[in-house]
């Protein structure tokens, strides 16, 4: 591989990482509003009295998935961590590669010495190489997990904005409630998908 070549790639896997991180960040930050939104809605319910039971049973349940959702995202943050310390390393080694490939082509005596250290290099980079690819399928794995939470969550936002209609005088607010859960879960889940397609596009 060209050397011009090896460092774009290089690069273009630590800044695929660093979007992707941003990408779960963002959901974090969307996860916690949703907590609140779902926090809101079950206070809001009471004020409905009987008439927004469902709704504050739904409610109850969007927050729930709003933690599991943050929890998700915290093991997310933690492979992006895991890889891009992986990255820098086979950066690292690739570099010490170039550098040791640019000797040996000029000092011929020294070749030997120089190919041995070469071999153990290539391997080290293979076995980085190998740990990335399988980070990569992790963090897949689990932003699809991560998704699917985010369909039980406009599933459920769904329900919460019909139980809202039976909220009596509350009604209004509680259809207002649901609607900005609603727009902040389906926020998770367009940032959870550009970070799979992100993913995916890494893989190829």
């Amino acid at each position: 591989m060209h050397k011009n070549t090896g460092t774009a790639v290089r690069s273009a896997d630590l800044h695929a990482i660093v979007r992707i991180g941003e990408g779960i960040r963002g959901v974090v930050d969307t996860a916690r509003e949703v907590n609140l939104a779902a926090l809101n809605a079950m206070l809001s319910s009471r004020r409905g009295g009987d008439n927004a039971v469902g709704f504050r049973v739904a409610s109850a349940e969007l927050r729930g998935i709003s933690a599991r959702l943050m929890e998700a995202m915290q093991g997310l943050t933690l492979l992006v961590s895991s890889m891009v310390n992986e990255v820098a390393q086979r950066q690292r080694k690739q570099r010490s590669q170039d550098y040791f490939r640019r000797v040996q082509d000029s000092e011929d005596r020294v070749g030997g010495l120089l190919s041995e250290i070469f071999g153990k290099q290539e391997e080290e980079v293979d076995r980085l190489s190998m740990l990335l690819g399988q980070s990569r399928r992790d963090l897949h794995m689990k932003a699809s997990r991560a998704l699917r939470l985010c369909d039980q969550g406009l599933i459920l936002s769904r329900s919460a904005l019909i139980e809202a209609a039976y909220g009596g005088e509350s009604a209004p607010a509680l259809k207002q409630v649901a609607e900005q859960l609603a727009q902040s879960i389906h926020s998770v889940a367009e940032t959870l998908g550009g970070v799979r397609a992100e993913l995916e596009e890494a893989r190829t």
